[in-house]
C-alpha cells in the first residue's frame, strides 16, 4: 500500500514539476507569438483594404473545416491513453497553473 502512496506521489511531482516548467516557458514565447500573428492579421487587413490581397473566405472555412475533422479523429485514440494518466495530469495542470502565475 505504502508503494502505491509512494509511486503515486512521484508520478504527481513530476507531473507538478513538468507543469510548472511548461506554463512558466508557455506564458514567455505566447507573449513573442501573439504579437507575431497580430501583426500578420493587422497587414492583412490592411492589404485585403487597399485591394492588394484578395481572399475566399468559404473555400478557406471548408479547407479548415476538413482539416479539423480529420485530425480530431487520429488523435482521439492517444487523448484516451493521456486521461488515463490522471495523478500526471492533475500535477501537470496545477503545475502549469503555477507557472503561468508566476511567468
Amino acid at each position: 500500500m505504502n508503494d502505491v502512496i509512494i509511486t503515486l506521489l512521484k508520478t504527481a511531482g513530476l507531473g507538478l514539476l513538468t507543469g510548472f516548467v511548461f506554463g512558466f516557458l508557455f506564458k514567455k514565447i505566447a507573449k513573442i507569438v501573439l504579437f507575431l500573428v497580430a501583426l500578420v492579421v493587422v497587414l492583412v487587413v490592411v492589404l485585403g483594404h487597399n485591394e492588394i490581397l484578395q481572399i475566399d473566405w468559404l473555400s478557406t472555412k471548408e479547407q479548415f473545416q476538413a482539416f479539423f475533422d480529420n485530425h480530431f479523429e487520429q488523435y482521439s485514440e492517444r487523448m484516451r491513453i493521456f486521461m488515463q494518466n490522471t495523478p500526471f495530469v492533475i500535477g501537470l495542470i496545477i503545475g502549469g497553473l503555477v507557472g503561468l502565475k508566476k511567468g
